[in-house]
């Protein structure tokens, strides 16, 4: 199998365009989804967006991943990207699992804190030997901003300056830059898992702007998050984010980013607030809510803040506002929260030692 071949699972906006973008750089791609599409038939995407912009074509399209296996001799490309929610982990790597080889490198392009780490475990109940995994990485970040218009259409508007990567320890870590630095030039290694997964920030930004607005959201009203937000409001992300941080620095992760520094890293936004950096992202002005089952809610509430609360359960620090941000959401979704610290396997001594 060529490593210039890839698999993209999932044809969310995210996986739509890793998928396009591999193809304008002149790669094979393979999209998996579990739902058809209308790609399958045409095996072109569309973008309208600043970067790439064009029509590029997919080798094979499908949401039977036997058929495409049948298309490279029974067995799938080395490098795997899934691009999905938090709560499409699980289902993924059991489709997967069939398939799953020690010389595959996986990229888990997810905002769902323990993204990869939750793949692996899927795995590994499922009877994979840890000696078989292949290298499996969690980001702190998505390569570029884009929003998806139709199903075979997205929108790329820039990439992000630098995001990071890491896997299940250095080696696997180094495997993963190595397969994937020319096709993402802005990937940049990171120390740990836990540093990835405490980096991580969608939820912490998503979480307070939906909070103050239940009332559109829930009437289903179609509207823009960030419009208009005030400094005050801003002021609830701060809040929360300290309550991130403070976790962070119990646990002894070195390289903590804040969320002024994650903007200014990412985006190269410039200002002395949060409220600065986030007038200057372009892209927020055509971010809307339109449905319930919106990610902001469904996937940042049980899949990212929650799992942030297990972790500072383990280190002994108290979060008020990451607290209070979830028993409202909660009560407001009254969903199940799944990723508890018996299902991720975490415990206190596991993730100073091996994360």
């Amino acid at each position: 199998m060529l490593q210039t071949s890839y698999l993209v699972v999932g044809k969310g906006h995210i996986g739509l365009a890793s998928a396009l973008y591999l193809s304008a750089q002149g790669y094979t791609v393979y999209l998996f989804s579990r739902r058809h599409s209308i790609v399958a038939k045409t095996k072109t995407i569309h973008s309208i967006g600043a970067v790439s912009p064009g029509s590029y074509p997919v080798a094979a399209c499908s949401n039977n991943l036997d058929e495409l296996a049948a298309l490279n001799g029974g067995q799938l490309p080395l490098n795997v990207l899934i691009c999905c929610r938090g709560q499409d982990i699980e289902p993924y790597a059991r489709i997967l699992a069939k398939y799953i080889n020690p010389q595959m490198n996986v990229l888990v392009l997810c905002a769902s804190r323990f993204a990869g780490w939750v793949f692996c475990k899927v795995l590994t109940r499922l009877g994979i030997a840890e000696a078989q995994l292949p290298a499996v990485a969690d980001v702190n970040n998505t390569p570029f901003v884009s929003r998806g218009n139709t199903e075979d259409q997205v929108r790329i508007s820039t990439l992000t300056n630098k995001f990071f990567v890491a896997a299940q320890n250095r080696t696997m870590t180094n495997r993963i830059v190595v397969a994937y630095e020319a096709v993402f030039s802005n990937l940049c290694p990171a120390a740990s898992v836990l540093e990835i997964n405490l980096n991580k920030v969608n939820d912490i930004i998503h979480l307070p702007l939906l909070l103050v607005s239940l009332a559109r959201w829930e009437s289903g009203e179609d509207y823009n998050i960030y419009h208009k937000v005030g400094a005050r409001t801003v002021g609830l992300i701060d809040h929360l984010d300290g309550d991130r941080m403070a976790v962070g620095e119990a646990l002894g992760v070195l390289n903590l980013i804040d969320i002024k520094s994650h903007y200014q890293i990412a985006y190269g936004t410039k200002g002395p607030s949060l409220y600065e950096h986030m007038q200057q992202l372009g892209a927020y002005s055509s971010t809307t809510l339109c449905n319930p089952h919106h990610r902001y809610l469904v996937e940042d509430l049980p899949y990212g803040c929650f799992p942030l609360q297990v972790l500072a359960r383990l280190a002994g620090v108290e979060t008020p506002f990451l607290d209070s941000c979830i028993t409202i959401g909660s009560k407001f979704l009254d969903i199940p929260l799944p990723w508890t610290a018996e299902f991720l396997e975490l415990e206190r001594q596991l993730l100073s030692q091996e994360l």
